[in-house]
């Protein structure tokens, strides 16, 4: 039962676990056998084997036969596809191509689902040395360029830093030690337009990010630039965020108000 005791609609488990299986498939480079896909979702075989099969009847999942293992299918892709058109990021993903061809570097579109920065397009940097992502990695909002751009553009910042613990959970050595430095962070953001991740997140990876904002000034999505921090000195911070902040501002109008983010 939900908390209102009523009982929850009919279908609803059997739609939950198929798309736990398209998420997990979502997060593997390869594919994964039909075992492992139950183990990790902790499922029977045969109620894996069955949603398994019910996905694959559209495409949304291939089975291999050579390795007898599963993967996300055409129809997934042609599904994402019509995602991508519907929120804009068609027209998005030229601007964010554009700035990784200019500066080599890894850029990402980002939206704030609940806690979690969650990365919707990328283009991915081809020097030797870079931070491997994907879309549909999430990372906490606190320690993120994406989760500060969109947290310090929110209406529910106060809220949200009300909601964490006093001492911020350490991802890195470097991860901001306490609420309150997170909220003078948030501070600077809004006064500079843009916001760092200076190593927070990822050892050896620093990121600067602006917000997506709509007309009401408040960020519907992050535009984050990718940088080991090996080629991202103090002096090229400044200069990639007014990078960062153009490319926000050229994308806002293509992405629909009300309809990427999830607080």
């Amino acid at each position: 039962m939900n908390q209102t005791g009523a009982q929850p609609p009919a279908g609803t488990q059997a739609i939950r676990r198929a798309l736990g299986i398209l998420r997990l498939l979502m997060d593997e480079d390869g594919e994964l056998p039909l075992s492992a896909i139950a183990r990790k979702l902790d499922l029977t075989p045969g109620t894996t084997h069955r949603v398994v099969r019910a996905l694959s009847v559209d495409g949304l999942v291939t089975h291999n036969p050579r390795t007898d293992s599963y993967h996300l299918g055409p129809g997934a892709i042609l599904l994402g596809q019509a995602a991508q058109r519907v929120h804009g990021l068609q027209l998005a993903l030229p601007v964010i191509q554009r700035i990784n061809a200019d500066t080599g570097e890894s850029v990402n579109i980002t939206i704030r689902e609940g806690t979690e920065s969650v990365v919707l397009l990328r283009a991915q940097s081809t020097l030797p040395l870079r931070f491997e992502q994907h879309p549909g990695a999430r990372f906490p909002l606190y320690a993120t360029a994406s989760g500060k751009a969109m947290l310090a553009n929110s209406l529910d910042a106060e809220a949200y830093l009300a909601g964490l613990p006093e001492q911020l959970p350490a991802l890195t050595s470097h991860t901001l030690a306490t609420r309150d430095d997170l909220a003078l962070e948030l501070a600077e953001t809004r006064d500079r337009g843009y916001s760092i991740d200076n190593e927070e997140n990822v050892a050896g990876v620093r990121c600067v990010g602006a917000g997506v904002l709509d007309e009401r000034g408040l960020a519907r999505a992050a535009v984050v630039i990718q940088v080991p921090t090996v080629r991202l000195p103090e002096d090229r911070v400044a200069e990639l965020g007014a990078l960062a902040i153009d490319a926000a501002k050229e994308i806002a109008p293509f992405l629909p108000p009300d309809r990427l983010t999830r607080y």
